[in-house]
C-alpha cells in the first residue's frame, strides 16, 4: 500500500546561515512520518512531505519553535 504524502510550506524567522537551515533539515527528517524537508533559509520559508496518518503539521511547528525560531504555516 502506497502512503498519502501531504506537503506543507512554513515561514521560518531567525535562520541566519545555511548551517542552521542544514541542521533543521535533519532534524526534521528524523521526525516519524517526515518524508521531505527542503529549507531555504534566504526566503525564510520551508517545505515538508509528510505523512498525516502519522504527523500532524502543528507537530512540526512545534518542534522547530522549540529549536527557537519562529515559524507559522503558509499553506497547507
Amino acid at each position: 500500500m502506497e502512503k498519502k504524502l501531504a506537503s506543507i510550506y512554513f515561514r521560518v524567522e531567525n535562520i541566519v546561515c545555511t548551517g542552521c537551515a542544514e541542521d533543521m533539515e535533519n532534524i526534521l527528517l528524523a521526525m516519524d512520518g517526515v518524508e521531505e524537508a527542503i529549507i531555504d533559509y534566504a526566503s525564510g520559508v520551508f517545505s515538508i512531505q509528510y505523512d498525516p496518518g502519522v504527523i500532524e503539521a502543528k507537530t512540526v511547528t512545534k518542534k522547530v519553535q522549540s529549536l527557537g525560531f519562529k515559524t507559522q504555516i503558509i499553506t497547507e
